[in-house]
């Protein structure tokens, strides 16, 4: 059977399935400009200098909808993921009630899965929902959110529309509940299977009940922000212009002409618009060489600095940022005196006062484990770098800045110490993770020409975080 949409034309380089706590298996698709592929470096063909546009389609489709806008972001240089969205496509169910905010937290499943601390949003209808839940909750990693067609509650749909989809749920649950296999209408069409309409009738049940955004939340947004809808779309003007409103230097773009399906019937004025929007926020994160700041030294340190060490560690715990570090659970009771007692810590200081700006420590412990730790992440990969001798690596633990040192170049600094004292132990490569969730951090890598491996299942028991942490790798 034709689709009614041109699927994208680009270099596919990954296809995954993100397993969920509740037994889904999310389907995501990684577009990427040709030449890319799937190695280290730019692991499952997405660049880390420049974060992908993740792609969320609207209610009872699959990501292909997107065909051509994906083409089109792809050939300016930049990956796409595209997700299948629970119980769509080639996405499964799973157990849980299915709700908006579920499904955007799938999505930043697949994200952390795929290793991306950072993105641009697109979402169409129940993906615009899903876009704004993504922008508002997990704002720090949205750069920029375009979203087409969505609405806050269902009151933002014509009151005929809402009834017909319940009438709809309705009579594909009767069908789901009573009906046979290879049953066919009066006029010989097939008809759904009672599976398929039980999935058809929860999904448009979905849309009668949900979502049910309170317009005040949206303030908290704070990323370029273009909500689109068609001159004539299913979603009422007043609901789109609630959502401009209610988000701070919001933009709004309306298709003349136009109904809802706007990836269908104008991709090129959707992939211009999203473009544009990601132009407001386009950071990239280029390899760059730091200058040594003349205002900050880096010493090794022993067991007497246990007490400074501990206060850095407070102070960062007290502003974690994005690392997720918790006061009494990272870092454990009495690891960072324990690594400066055996040698490892190096501290950065600040030249004029002698306080305590940053710290690292360095020794061969790189043992990430396998991939294979409890929880529904498990099994899906282990380290994927090459095995090379224990004594031949390197790696570097608890490296954290004063929030009130920001800006000055101490991790830059910490790291250029801590690779000479690798150099200093026979080391000749680097090996060291982090969590997904953690901005500051991945960035730092990047721009410090660390290579990204794909990530591992490595949880961290109390943490705020995601179980993926990210894999980075540098050659001395």
């Amino acid at each position: 059977m034709p689709r009614p949409y041109e699927r994208p034309k680009s270099n596919l380089t990954a296809r995954i399935d993100v397993p969920t706590t509740d037994g889904a298996s999310i389907a995501a698709f990684v577009y990427a400009p040709h030449g890319a592929k799937d190695v280290p470096g730019t692991p499952f063909g997405i660049d880390p200098c420049a974060p992908p546009v993740l792609m969320l389609h609207g209610n009872g489709e699959e990501h292909g909808i997107f065909g051509p806008v994906i083409d089109a972001v792809v050939e300016t240089g930049r990956p796409v993921v595209a997700v299948d969205s629970r119980s769509q496509g080639e996405s499964t169910r799973g157990a849980a009630p299915l709700t908006y905010e579920l499904m955007a937290s799938d999505a930043i499943e697949v994200m952390s899965r795929l290793g991306v601390w950072e993105c641009h949003v697109l979402g169409f209808s129940d993906g615009g929902i899903l876009g704004l839940l993504l922008a508002r909750d997990w704002g720090v990693h949205v750069l920029s959110l375009t979203t087409l067609g969505a609405n806050l509650t269902p009151a933002g749909l014509p009151a005929e529309d809402t009834r017909w989809m319940a009438d709809a749920a309705a009579a594909n649950a009767a069908w789901a509940a009573e009906g046979w296999e290879g049953a066919s209408d009066g006029e010989g069409n097939a008809v759904p299977s009672p599976a398929e309409a039980g999935r058809i009738a929860e999904l448009l049940a979905l849309m009668v009940d949900q979502p049910q955004i309170d317009a005040a939340s949206l303030a908290q947004i704070s990323c370029p922000v273009t909500v689109m809808a068609g001159e004539f779309d299913v979603v009422l003007p007043e609901e789109t212009r609630r959502i401009v409103e209610a988000i701070p230097g919001a933009g709004e773009y309306i298709v003349p002409g136009a109904e809802h399906t706007l990836p269908k019937i104008c991709p090129d004025i959707v992939a211009e618009v999203l473009l544009e929007t990601i132009g407001q926020n386009d950071v990239r994160r280029p390899v760059r060489e730091v200058a040594p700041p003349s205002d900050v030294f880096v010493v090794p340190v022993d067991e007497s600095w246990a007490e400074d060490l501990d206060e850095l560690y407070r102070r960062v715990d007290a502003d974690p940022g994005t690392s997720g570090w918790v006061q009494g659970i990272w870092p454990p009771e009495g690891l960072a005196s324990e690594l400066a007692g055996a040698g490892k810590t190096l501290v950065a200081l600040d030249a004029a006062t002698s306080k305590v700006l940053g710290a690292v420590s360095v020794d061969h412990d790189a043992d990430m484990g396998d991939g294979w730790d409890a929880g529904h992440g498990r099994g899906t990969g282990g380290a994927g770098w090459e095995p090379v001798a224990a004594e031949s690596v390197a790696c570097f633990h608890l490296l954290a800045v004063d929030p009130a040192a920001h800006g000055r170049h101490v991790a830059s600094a910490l790291l250029a110490a801590a690779e000479a004292r690798a150099r200093d132990i026979g080391a000749n490569v680097v090996r060291l993770n982090t969590s997904v969730a953690n901005v500051e951090a991945n960035n730092l890598y990047v721009r410090e020409g660390f290579t990204r491996h794909k990530p591992i299942w490595l949880p961290y028991p109390g943490l705020p975080l995601p179980g993926y942490t990210n894999l980075w790798e540098k050659h001395l």
